[in-house]
Formats: structure tokens, sequence, C-alpha cells
């Protein structure tokens, strides 16, 4: 999963610069690593898996003192990167955590313009040995120990 973030950590900060965004670097690296967190048992609560690695989030950054807008824009990131519509309105990063994970679940079927070169390169820099088995190992227990969550994350308005 390390790999997996790091993966959606580069595609986001690649769409943002082929579109000329200026990014909060360490928010999406923070994001990018942290979005799926809520899947672990040891984040799990009684919600939603992506509103437990917001609050997972919270807690990692909390040291650092970032003002409390910042720590929402990060929150919101990884509470909506499964939003089926884009998220824009709720910030470049939010939106840019959205693609680059649908573009790295989808190991390339989705692109959002990215070339196939470039994300063939990124598979070489950083493999994508394990990554289904360990996203449908962590999805299984979560719709074992906690299935009406996990269906809110698609059902919920957005």
């Amino acid at each position: 999963m390390e790999l997996h973030g790091l993966r959606v950590y580069e595609i986001a900060c690649e769409l943002g610069a082929r579109r000329g965004i200026t990014l909060d670097r360490e928010l999406l690296l923070c994001v990018a690593l942290l979005h799926d967190a809520g899947l672990y048992p040891s984040a799990a609560s009684s919600d939603t898996y992506v509103v437990d690695g917001r609050r997972l989030l919270a807690r990692v950054v909390a040291p650092f003192d970032w003002p409390p807008e910042r720590v929402a824009l990060a929150g919101e990131a990884v509470e909506r990167h499964h939003e089926l519509r884009p998220q824009w309105a709720h910030g470049n990063e939010v939106e840019l955590i959205r693609r680059a994970d649908l573009i790295d679940v989808s190991a390339g079927v989705v692109r959002f313009g990215l070339d196939r070169r470039w994300l063939q390169g990124l598979a070489t820099r950083r493999p994508r040995t394990g990554l289904v088995r360990e996203i449908a190992r962590l999805v299984g227990g979560a719709l074992r120990t906690r299935p009406l969550t996990m269906l809110q994350i698609f059902l919920r308005p957005g």
C-alpha cells in the first residue's frame, strides 16, 4: 500500500503540473500515503473508512501545527477520494487525489490525459506488485466487519 500511496502522489503531482496548478505537495504526500489507512482495523471505527482515514490523518498531522484550513483540505481529500463526480470545488488537491487514486486502482485504464508511457515508467519505479491482492484483503475485511459503512461511501450525495 505504501507504493500505491507514492504512485498516487506522483500521479497527482503530474496531473497538477500538466494543468499548471500550484499544489501543496506536502499536503498531497500526507494524503496520498494515508488516504486508504481507514481500511486497516487499527484505524477503524463504526464510520466509513474514508471518515476514519480523515480522523487518522488529522491525528498524524496534529503535532505539526498545520492551520485548521489546511487540515480540513487534507481531510476533504481523504474523505472524498472515492466520489464519482469531480471535486474541484473542494480544492485542487482534493480532485487531483481522487483522479490519481482512480488512475492507479484502474491500472491506467482511466488516465485523465496521462499517456501510457508515463504510467508505465511510474509502474517501473514504483511496482504495482501485490496492490490488487492487498486492496481485496482490506476491502474484504471491511465488508465483513462493517458492510453498511462500505456501501455508504458510494451512496452518499457528493
